[in-house]
Formats: structure tokens, C-alpha cells, sequence
């Protein structure tokens, strides 16, 4: 009997809180190579409990979704920003965002972003967990579910606005994951949200 994908995604999340804690707070290496380490597990286990082919066409429609989005999800978070930067507590939690770009040369940054990193949580956050809720739960308890989860495994940073931002990015990318049915989207979405916060386009 073949092992239930529903389980096995349930499990993952475990050790999805385990290798953040890591990234996040043990950091036995550098901030980036832990974050790309973690990302390329979570990408194997993936591919390794769905073991079934990915919807994965490229197509004008998905690029465009997933270009606009991103554009449109930096703008949400810039204005916040804008709006919200005098308070002392959300200012302080973006800054300590950001101490991490100092550790590795931001083409370096960049590259990883690109791949594993965006690829890898995507792949991982909607393609696994959304995806294995969704049939088990029904579309949008699944979405929610998986944006949670998302933001959950940020809490042991006690840092909130990087909570909220993994939430409401969680639900942006989870909806397109929901309405297209393809991880395209979102994989591009994801990676150009992360280049433009990172490196083009600081907030601070």
C-alpha cells in the first residue's frame, strides 16, 4: 500500500519548523547558505513524497501573473512601509530583515534567490503542502492552511512584520497556485518579489 502523501506532507512541516529554527536562530553557518540548504531539503522532499509530474507549462498567461503580482505585492509592501515606518517596533523588525543582505555580496544573494531559495519554497509551500490540503480539505482551506503554516515557522524569529509578510505573501503566491493550477506563477512571482525586496529595491 503506497504510503498516504497527505501524512507525509502533515509530517514535512516538522521539519520544515526545524530547518527555519536554524535559518533563524542556531545559524551554525551563514544566514544564505543555510536558507539555500534548507530550501533544496524541502525541495527534495517535495519531489520525493508527490512523485507525480508537475504542471509546469510556461505560457504567456502564467508569466503575466506572475510578473504583475510581484510588481504589485513590492508596491503593497513599499507603501507600508512608507506608512508604517515611524513606528519604532515594525521599523526595527524590517532593519533586522535586511542585517542579513550584509553577509554575502548581493550578486551572490540574488543568485540564490533565483534558485534554490524562491524555486525551492514554492515548490515545497504550494506545490506540497497546499496542494496535498487542498485535496483532503477542499481549495481554500488548503491556501489558508499553507500561508499559515508559512508564517508559523517564521515565529520563532519574534520578529513580526517578517511574520505578516510571509502570510500575506503566502496567500498571494497560494492563490495563484489555486486559480492557474501551475506552480509557474508562483515560482515567478516569488523570485521577483524576493529580487526586487533584496536587492534592486530595498525597502530601507
Amino acid at each position: 500500500m503506497p504510503p498516504d502523501k497527505f501524512r507525509l506532507a502533515s509530517l514535512s512541516l516538522m521539519i520544515a519548523a526545524i530547518l527555519w529554527i536554524l535559518v533563524f536562530l542556531v545559524q551554525p553557518f551563514d544566514f544564505w547558505i543555510m536558507l539555500a540548504s534548507s530550501t533544496l531539503i524541502l525541495l527534495l522532499i517535495s519531489v520525493l513524497i508527490n512523485r507525480s509530474k508537475w504542471d509546469a507549462e510556461i505560457n504567456v498567461r502564467v508569466v503575466v501573473f506572475g510578473v504583475l503580482s510581484a510588481v504589485l505585492l513590492y508596491g503593497f509592501f513599499y507603501l507600508g512601509f512608507q506608512v508604517t515606518k515611524s513606528n519604532p517596533m515594525l521599523s526595527e523588525g524590517v532593519s533586522r530583515v535586511y542585517e542579513f543582505r550584509s553577509s554575502v555580496p548581493s550578486i551572490l544573494i540574488g543568485s540564490m534567490l533565483v534558485f534554490p531559495i524562491g524555486p525551492g519554497e514554492e515548490i515545497y509551500w504550494r506545490g506540497l503542502i497546499q496542494r496535498r490540503f487542498a485535496e483532503r480539505l477542499g481549495a481554500n482551506t488548503g491556501l489558508l492552511i499553507a500561508a499559515t503554516a508559512y508564517a508559523l515557522v517564521h515565529l520563532p524569529t519574534l520578529n513580526p512584520p517578517l511574520i505578516l509578510t510571509a502570510f500575506i505573501g503566502g496567500l498571494v503566491w497560494g492563490y495563484l497556485y489555486k486559480v492557474t493550477g501551475s506552480i509557474v506563477p508562483a515560482v515567478i512571482s516569488h523570485v521577483l518579489w524576493d529580487l526586487l525586496i533584496f536587492v534592486v529595491a530595498p525597502l530601507n
